[in-house]
């Protein structure tokens, strides 16, 4: 999960643009997360090999529990991504066009609406009265809005074909809906990969729980030995002790008597 995270983060931290949380705004993506959680794992599983070569049982049970509870965590997940409403996604997302004179947010929203065909963040109206630089390539849309013929000047990946710098067909949808579409048909996907690494904790879980019934067998076996040892040790002490006894007592015959 933490090369997965960092693949996702230096691939598509452009999008970090369009990810927008009410409260943690653009520290927790979901990138930062997946190597967050990643990281956790990791110094679980140590946990989990630290207390299989010290055989403890205490440990192993504990590193059980915690496999159980991020299963948890991961059925919730696989569950949310089964369910995923696209209302609550559009919270989540913002498409800054507002920032689109900013030369590295006008990389990654070029990339997007080329990508997804989508045009502005609602639709294409977005961009109505914007102002755009020498530097940026524009073209003019000509298009029918409440009944009024306007003209409007639009980003050239906005347009699906154009000639002399005149668009003959404009994306209709808004990148917003277009990467909440995206990410629906993709929650099948996520909600299998989910129940196959679910499915792969849960045998983790298993092998621990049978690990640590092995170490507690194990250690009742050698007390077990030692304690017959031990009982050896004292019986041969006590035989010992009962010949040496023997050994020192003096027997003295009684001759019998004579009578005169």
């Amino acid at each position: 999960m933490i090369v997965l995270g960092i693949s996702v983060y230096s691939h598509y931290h452009g999008l970090s643009f369009f990810y927008e949380s009410g409260s943690v705004g653009y520290i927790m993506t979901p990138s930062s997360l997946s190597v967050f959680i990643g990281l956790a794992l990791l110094l679980v599983s140590i946990f989990g090999f630290f207390g299989s070569l010290k055989l403890s049982t205490c440990m192993v049970n504990v590193y059980a529990c915690i496999l159980m509870a991020v299963f948890i965590i991961k059925l919730v997940v696989v569950i949310l991504a089964f369910t995923m409403d696209s209302g609550r996604i559009l919270h989540y997302i913002n498409v800054p066009v507002w920032g689109y004179n900013d030369p590295e947010i006008q990389q990654e929203m070029d990339i997007l609406q080329s990508t997804l065909g989508c045009c502005g963040s609602n639709s294409f109206m977005d961009y109505m009265g914007m102002e755009f630089t020498n530097n940026q390539t524009t073209v003019q849309a000509t298009l029918v809005i409440d009944g009024e013929l306007v003209t409007l000047t639009l980003p050239e990946v906005c347009c699906f074909s154009s000639a002399a710098g005149q668009c003959d067909k404009v994306a209709g949808i808004g990148c917003k809906d277009a990467l909440v579409n995206a990410l629906v048909q993709n929650s099948t996907v996520i909600g299998v990969l989910g129940v196959s690494v679910m499915f792969i904790n849960l045998l983790g879980i298993i092998f621990a729980l049978l690990l640590a019934r092995c170490i507690r067998k194990l250690k009742s076996a050698r007390a077990l030995i030692t304690w017959k040892i031990k009982e050896k040790i004292i019986m041969e002490r006590e035989a010992e002790d009962a010949y040496n006894k023997e050994a020192g007592q003096v027997y003295i015959d009684h001759q019998a008597s004579s009578t005169a």
